[in-house]
């Protein structure tokens, strides 16, 4: 989808620190480019970082600690897919867009939900049937709701102190009213079962979010991670 100038209304955008980081985000705009050719692509790193490979490219403000809760609601885009730079898309992604036409954001509940460290309190009670949003995989229109959503993470991530972002996702999407559908694991898969490796009638993933896709020092782990596609 395209506006009167012919720019992608509907795009896929990036967080990067440091030219690593913006190596692997690169690789997962490539994949991007494979599967969903009319998606433009844009980044936000430092200046002097190689952009090669996006459509677009933006400098991240000095000072910011945790800087994809700042800028998400600055995106070039009307209807938005922020990733992790550790993400390879490896499917036509049209019908998870299609859902913006109903929902302003969708995205997928941590897997291992259960665990203490995804349960953390801020301010509110919350019931652990509420399970924190992983904020790798975001698929989100912007709309007044939306940008309001993203100016009140912002605050209250800064108010928590804490260097993790989910449990202030989480308390604002609490008390927040925008239209918010949950995503199918397959579009952010982080955990594989031994049994899908070998047969699995579980649909095929679309979006992988792996910690083997991050920057890698071991050359063994690095070989492994430039193989995944």
């Amino acid at each position: 989808m395209k506006d009167g100038t012919g720019a992608p209304t509907r795009g896929v955008v990036y967080v990067a620190w440091g030219r690593d980081h913006v190596d692997v985000a690169r690789r997962s705009a490539a994949s991007v480019a494979r599967t969903n050719p009319g998606f433009g692509t844009a980044i936000w790193c430092k200046e002097g970082d190689d952009v090669s490979g996006f459509d677009r490219a933006f400098h991240i403000p000095e000072g910011l600690k945790r800087p994809k809760v700042n800028v998400l609601g600055n995106s070039p885009f009307d209807e938005t897919l922020f990733l992790d730079n550790d993400t390879i898309v490896r499917a036509d992604l049209g019908t998870m867009f299609d859902l913006l036409k109903k929902y302003e954001m969708c995205g997928a509940q941590v897997v291992l939900w259960h665990r203490p460290r995804h349960q953390k309190k801020i301010a509110l009670d919350l019931p652990e049937t509420f399970p924190e949003i992983n904020t790798g995989v975001l698929l989100y229109r912007k709309t007044p709701g939306v940008l309001a959503f993203f100016r009140d993470w912002a605050e209250t991530f800064a108010a928590s102190g804490m260097g993790i972002d989910q449990p202030s996702f989480r308390e604002v999407l609490w008390r927040s009213g925008i239209a918010f559908h949950v995503l199918p694991q397959q579009f952010n898969k982080r955990v594989f079962e031994a049994s899908e490796l070998l047969w699995s009638d579980q649909p095929k993933a679309r979006i992988l979010h792996l910690e083997l896709l991050r920057p890698q020092k071991n050359p063994l782990l690095r070989w492994l991670s430039d193989r995944i596609r």
